[in-house]
């Protein structure tokens, strides 16, 4: 595998899948399809390893009679998902192609698998850092190959330019489109040269937005200058850069498209116009899913395939009715809106990329060699390498660091309100619950942080924990505590990482910030989505206030690390609070 190359110097490169010396493979199995087979290739079904036998039974159906392209996982753990996929495998004509939505690894998704960094605290490191997300992304694309994943869909690089916007925020590199655009070229780069396809999402731009296109279809309303400069920027330069993939948003833009309320997944002049022939990308374009709001609200199965296929994109991520979408697509070549030789062409890429894969030469996934491939030392070691570079100073000015062990020091961790997620799905529709979480979590708010064991392994603290069920008597006892210590460290564990969630933030977190705000002898630590500070105003204007991104156990290594002197706080807030 290459090495990492730097940004600036990387010069402009084909979809890898094109680079092979011979498709005889490829050209092989399009001349053996029907037509019908040919539309059912780029038909991709969600896929869960947790559900029960008739899940397994249905995908098996669509594989062998509906002969589908391919499965996105969202659900599950490694060794059930690889031994589904194996049974799947076996069952198709042609391999299928096997992805997942992992933006920070396949812990987005899976149980029992390292979670790295969100895109946000990768966006604080320094620059000279890009090396790491090239290795980060390195070990992203050994674990999906390990599990016979072939397509990550990451990473994102919408601009977030909105800091109400309530679906990108931390899944972004920041606002600057210079930084996102380098960081997910290294973030690509990795997982391609680890023979793992990387897909750039979602174009045309979906941070600038107020709403979420799981729940409605966004409106942006920027003039299509403004969209050239600025949107289309990380696009345009990982175009240049060889990504594999494209994914197309849900999104309203009438600048880009003139019929009212058209999703830009589904217009011509948004996929089409702009990204292939202004754009110039001629790799494989994904629909996001098409069981989302955003367009699943205004048009049915079978028309929006249909639709999403005549706008130019090749392949309809979570076709929800295979034979309605089939059925439409066949319709509109017999009505003349698509002509078979353009079906081939899309059928064509995709099976090009298949045998880059190695499809051609399919093996069963070996699962004696999961636990260890995904939990490798590297790996572990490089997941802490980035919290440490990504911890950020919002403020230090008036407590000298390290803590002095001369000092009494009090740790304060408070935890929000661990459902402000999953209320927030319930609000709006609680079919949808399957982009959001793939992983059971265990509420442990009443015990001891590793923040907080961490800081007492170095000296004496007196540790205090509260969480959304603390009373005004926990509260009180909290009070008294902190008020006889020298130094105060409140850690505030936030549970909500989506805008619209309010982060988690329950009454109590407001209370103890609003009071110890203005304490000179208080440090605060954020573990969690730092535009909650827009929500918890006080805390800005706190003397001591140092920013975690999220509330990891290597963030909160990090956290103490910095405290007690053994790092420093090296990165830069990525976007503006």
């Amino acid at each position: 595998m290459s090495s990492y190359i730097p940004f600036n110097k990387a010069g402009v490169q084909q979809p890898p899948f094109f680079n092979l010396p011979d498709f005889t493979w490829a050209n092989e199995q399009l001349a053996s399809l029907s037509l019908e087979e040919k539309i059912a290739q780029l038909l991709h079904v969600a896929a869960y390893s947790n559900r029960d036998q008739q899940h397994l039974d249905y995908l098996l159906q669509l594989t062998k009679d509906e002969k589908i392209g391919g499965v996105i996982y969202f659900q599950g753990d490694p060794q059930k998902q690889s031994e589904m996929t194996n049974k799947l495998q076996d069952a198709a004509d042609i391999p299928l192609f096997v992805s997942i939505d992992g933006e920070w690894g396949l812990a987005m998704r899976l149980n029992d698998t390292i979670a790295f960094p969100y895109q946000i605290a990768l966006g604080a490191m320094d620059d000279t850092h890009e090396e790491l997300i090239y290795e980060m992304g390195r070990e992203i694309g050994k674990h999906c190959r390990t599990i016979g994943i072939h397509m990550n869909f990451a990473p994102t690089i919408d601009i977030n330019n909105n800091p109400k916007n309530p679906v990108i925020g931390f899944r972004s590199f920041g606002e600057s489109k210079y930084k996102v655009a380098a960081n997910a070229y290294a973030y690509m780069k990795g997982m391609q040269d680890e023979g793992v396809l990387a897909c750039g999402k979602h174009f045309p731009g979906h941070g600038d937005t107020d709403s979420d296109s799981h729940f409605t279809l966004p409106l942006i309303s920027h003039s299509l200058e403004h969209l050239q400069e600025n949107e289309f920027y990380p696009f345009q330069e990982l175009q240049k850069k060889g990504t594999a993939a494209m994914m197309i948003a849900h999104l309203n833009v009438p600048a880009l498209e003139k019929q009212e309320g058209l999703p830009s997944t589904l217009s011509h002049s948004i996929v089409t116009g702009q990204l292939k022939q202004s754009l110039g990308f001629n790799g494989l374009i994904f629909t996001d899913a098409l069981d989302m709001k955003g367009i699943s609200a205004h048009f049915k199965p079978g028309e929006i395939e249909t639709k999403a296929l005549l706008a130019g994109n090749d392949v309809l991520l979570f076709t929800v009715d295979v034979k309605k979408a089939k059925a439409g697509i066949l319709e509109a070549v017999e009505n003349g809106l698509i002509t078979e030789k353009e079906i081939d062409e899309r059928c064509l890429k995709l099976l090009k990329a298949k045998q880059w894969l190695g499809l051609d030469n399919i093996k069963a996934i070996d699962k004696s060699k999961i636990d260890a491939q995904l939990h490798n030392e590297e790996a572990i070691v490089l997941n802490q390498q980035l919290s440490d570079k990504s911890i950020t100073f919002y403020k230090n000015e008036s407590i000298d660091l390290p803590l002095s062990s001369e000092k009494n020091v009090a740790v304060l961790s408070i935890s929000g309100d661990p459902d402000a997620e999953i209320k927030l799905v319930k609000a709006f529709d609680t079919n949808l619950a399957h982009h959001f979480s793939g992983k059971e979590k265990e509420d442990k708010s009443d015990e001891l942080t590793l923040f907080q064991k961490q800081m007492g392994a170095k000296g004496s603290v007196s540790n205090i924990r509260l969480n959304h069920l603390s009373n005004e008597s926990d509260l009180n006892s909290a009070k008294e505590q902190l008020s006889a210590t020298d130094i105060k460290v409140i850690a505030l564990h936030l549970t909500g990482m989506k805008t619209s969630s309010g982060f988690g933030i329950t009454p109590q977190i407001e209370e103890m910030v609003n009071l110890y705000s203005e304490d000179a002898n208080s440090f605060f630590v954020v573990f969690g989505n730092i535009y909650a500070l827009n929500k918890l105003e006080k805390l800005k204007s706190a003397k001591n206030v140092l920013l975690c991104y999220q509330d990891s156990a290597e963030m909160q290594k990090s956290a103490s690390k910095v405290l007690l002197g053994e790092i420093k706080a090296q990165g830069k807030l990525p976007v503006t609070l």
